[in-house]
């Protein structure tokens, strides 16, 4: 097997482990937490399911980055090519563009999710409920339940702008 089919599949696994935790966190697990009683247990599974998943979703990140990268010179795309714009020039070079600055667009998004935003709700959701507290909390899930709702809706934008590379 030729070294740039390898490096496309692991490629490809990398965006599956991304893109399909995300989707399962926000379409299934979820909403099942939001039913769990005691409160105190939706706070453990989520705390402990985001911790994990930080770990690996920022580990496939970093391979989909890298071999990213790799495919693109696979492609033929240079550094030159980029320099001067003439990769604009080309079908394949406006779709990478775009399919590349939805990905940093998901990267910033989760980003804020995995360390401003998702930490700030876990720390909210261990203090004492007051009228305060739990108007900052419903704000606060609110904001995070937006932000992983684009952040999906962009997945799948990459996914088409991929499969137009192909």
């Amino acid at each position: 097997m030729k070294l740039n089919i390898v490096v496309l599949w692991i490629h490809i696994l990398a965006a599956i482990v991304w893109l399909g935790g995300m989707f399962f966190i926000s379409l299934v697990m979820v909403p099942v937490v939001r039913k769990l009683e005691p409160p105190e247990k939706r706070i453990e599974v989520l705390s402990s399911t985001a911790r994990r998943f930080r770990i690996v979703s920022w580990i496939a990140i970093l391979v989909l980055l890298v071999t990213g990268v790799l495919n693109s010179i696979n492609r033929g795309v240079t550094l030159q090519m980029i320099l001067t714009g003439t990769i604009f020039l080309s079908y394949f070079g406006k779709i990478l563009t775009v399919k590349v600055v939805l990905v940093l667009s998901m990267l910033v998004l989760s980003a804020i999710h995995d360390f401003l935003l998702g930490p700030k709700l876990i720390t909210l959701m261990n203090t004492k409920a007051s009228n305060l507290s739990s108007f900052k909390l419903k704000k606060s899930q609110r904001y995070i339940s937006w932000l992983a709702r684009i952040n999906v809706l962009l997945g799948i934008l990459v996914i088409t702008f991929a499969v137009m590379l192909s």
